[in-house]
């Protein structure tokens, strides 16, 4: 008995070493996983049962976070602001987040209001911008380091140019951003330039490496165009690539006077150098070079004067939040006086208008309007009245009577042949264009602009004037654009639906209308 005591005594004590032990043990694993308590993922962290319940209206995931500060280069008085230039990565949720294009821009405020390309920034109706990353420049001799995420608050399109602003952190956790005290650059007076000034080129190149780039040259003249002046362009010396649109111009005081734009030589009817199809333009199935050469970059020496982006500036620093895409004017600046050339309301089926059927399209009379459908991806169905016409105004009622989602329509003029006409069009996601074929081959004369006025918009009265040299386009009442090209002369009138990646479009038409001017 005394033995098997001594024994169960011993075996209590051992029990209870073990036991110590293990707290112990415990104790410091503990201590070190709190060390460590902000690096471990959400997934792997339990809950407690007592949390309090969230305050109503309170969305946390919107409450601003402090900001990450990252180690960008100050400068002072006289130094270039390399520290004010950024690269602006635009990225698309279809391909996992991955870069889609880049371009340049420059911080105008310490709390992250940016300044760029609406090019760059707003991409367009084949390209949308999912998100927008601003890489800060660290150093000269490095690549920039992705910091931040944008959002656009100010963009004109026919300036090209934004204002964005800083609002997320990489993780897309909102942060305040009124300590962010990045290093910004004071905004000069362009209209002081003249003939023979420096001006120095600061930005982020498609060509050339991954660092910043600096080119230097004078300002060799201005260019102008109708609603900005004498100095709608300045004209430069100087080397500016693909990738610095939306960069930073200085003067001799290193003060912000330009932005690089897309357009060559200052000259608004001449060539992008560096531009790809992108897009299936001309519906046969493919991206190929049968498609319209989008611009891209290139090398090419014309500025946007920063004093055309100063209301812009001055919005986004008031919190205004809004995009300009289209003057709001009335479109009674299309002469609708004329003699009238032919009319239809499609109320009879013998007015003369084909009829025909097949697995790819059909159009018809029915209930007192004419319709075209088109079932077929990419693919244009024209449809024309039988005229010869200079000058022609040109008016008709249009209803979306069976979507694809971005299908498109709208008014034909001066069609002299399947290979040569312009064409006038909106789309079921809200955008418009004014297009011209030439040979074969398409020509933006506005290329797809988002507008506001045309979301969810099931009925639309097109009014649309070819007269000289100057091609308007209406919607509803409202002027969505003028061009000035002399490129087609003559032609008849007509109508047209098509398709892009989506087929089944059906638009019937109403009321046509065809005058003199």
């Amino acid at each position: 008995m005394g033995s098997k005591r001594i024994l169960w005594i011993g075996l209590i004590i051992g029990v209870l070493v073990l036991i110590v032990t293990v707290c112990v043990s415990c104790g410091a694993l503990v201590s070190s996983l709190s060390e460590y308590a902000g690096q471990i993922p959400d997934e792997f962290v339990e809950e407690p049962d007592d949390l309090p319940e969230p305050l109503p209206g309170v969305d946390y995931q919107k409450l601003p976070t402090p900001a990450l500060k990252f180690d960008v280069p100050a400068f002072a008085e006289g130094e270039l602001p390399i520290g004010a230039v950024v690269q602006i990565i635009v990225d698309g949720v279809a391909s996992g987040f991955s870069e889609q294009w880049s371009g340049s821009g420059t911080i105008i405020s310490p709390d992250g209001l940016i300044l760029t390309n609406a090019h760059v920034a707003v991409g367009n109706r084949f390209y949308q911008v999912d998100r927008l990353t601003i890489a800060l420049t660290i150093a000269e001799d490095q690549p920039p380091v992705r910091a931040y995420i944008a959002e656009v608050v100010q963009a004109d399109a026919n300036l090209d140019i934004a204002v964005l602003r800083i609002v997320k952190d990489m993780n897309g956790r909102r942060i305040d951003t009124s300590d962010l005290g990045l290093p910004y650059v004071e905004i000069g007076n362009s209209d002081d330039l003249r003939l023979g000034d420096n001006i120095t080129i600061m930005g982020y190149p498609g060509i050339g490496g991954q660092t910043i780039t600096l080119t230097s040259g004078k300002v060799s003249g201005f260019t102008s165009e109708a609603g900005y002046g004498n100095r709608a362009f300045i004209k430069t010396s100087a080397t500016i690539a693909g990738g610095n649109s939306g960069g930073l111009a200085t003067d001799d005081a290193n003060r912000l006077v330009g932005i690089p734009t897309q357009v060559g030589a200052g000259d608004l009817d001449g060539d992008v150098v560096d531009c790809r199809p992108l897009a299936d333009t001309n519906r046969d199935g493919y991206i190929d070079d049968d498609d319209t050469c989008v611009p891209t970059g290139g090398f090419i020496n014309a500025l946007r004067p920063v004093n055309l982006a100063i209301p812009l500036i001055n919005a986004a620093f008031a919190g205004e939040e809004q995009y300009i895409v289209a003057e709001d004017s009335p479109a009674s600046a299309i002469p609708f006086d004329g003699e009238v050339v032919y009319e239809d309301d499609f109320s009879s089926d013998q007015s003369g208008w084909p009829v025909e059927s097949d697995t790819n399209e059909a159009f018809y009379y029915q209930n007192g309007r004419y319709f075209i459908e088109v079932n077929k991806t990419n693919h244009l169905r024209p449809i024309t009245g039988g005229e010869y016409l200079q000058d022609m105004v040109i008016s008709i009622d249009t209803r979306v009577e069976a979507s694809s989602g971005n299908g498109d329509y709208g008014v034909l003029c001066r069609y002299a042949d399947g290979d040569n006409f312009y064409m006038f069009e909106i789309t079921q996601d809200a955008f418009y264009a004014i297009y011209m074929m030439v040979n074969s081959e398409w020509v933006p004369l506005i290329d797809y602009t988002y507008s506001p006025l045309l979301e969810n918009q099931k009925d639309a009265a097109f009014e649309v004037g070819c007269v000289g040299n100057n091609l308007s386009f209406a919607v509803n009442d409202v002027l969505l654009g003028t061009v000035v090209d002399s490129t087609i002369k003559a032609g008849d009138y007509g109508i047209f639906v098509g398709t892009f990646d989506s087929p089944g479009n059906t638009i019937s038409f109403d009321n046509l209308k065809v005058q003199l001017p």
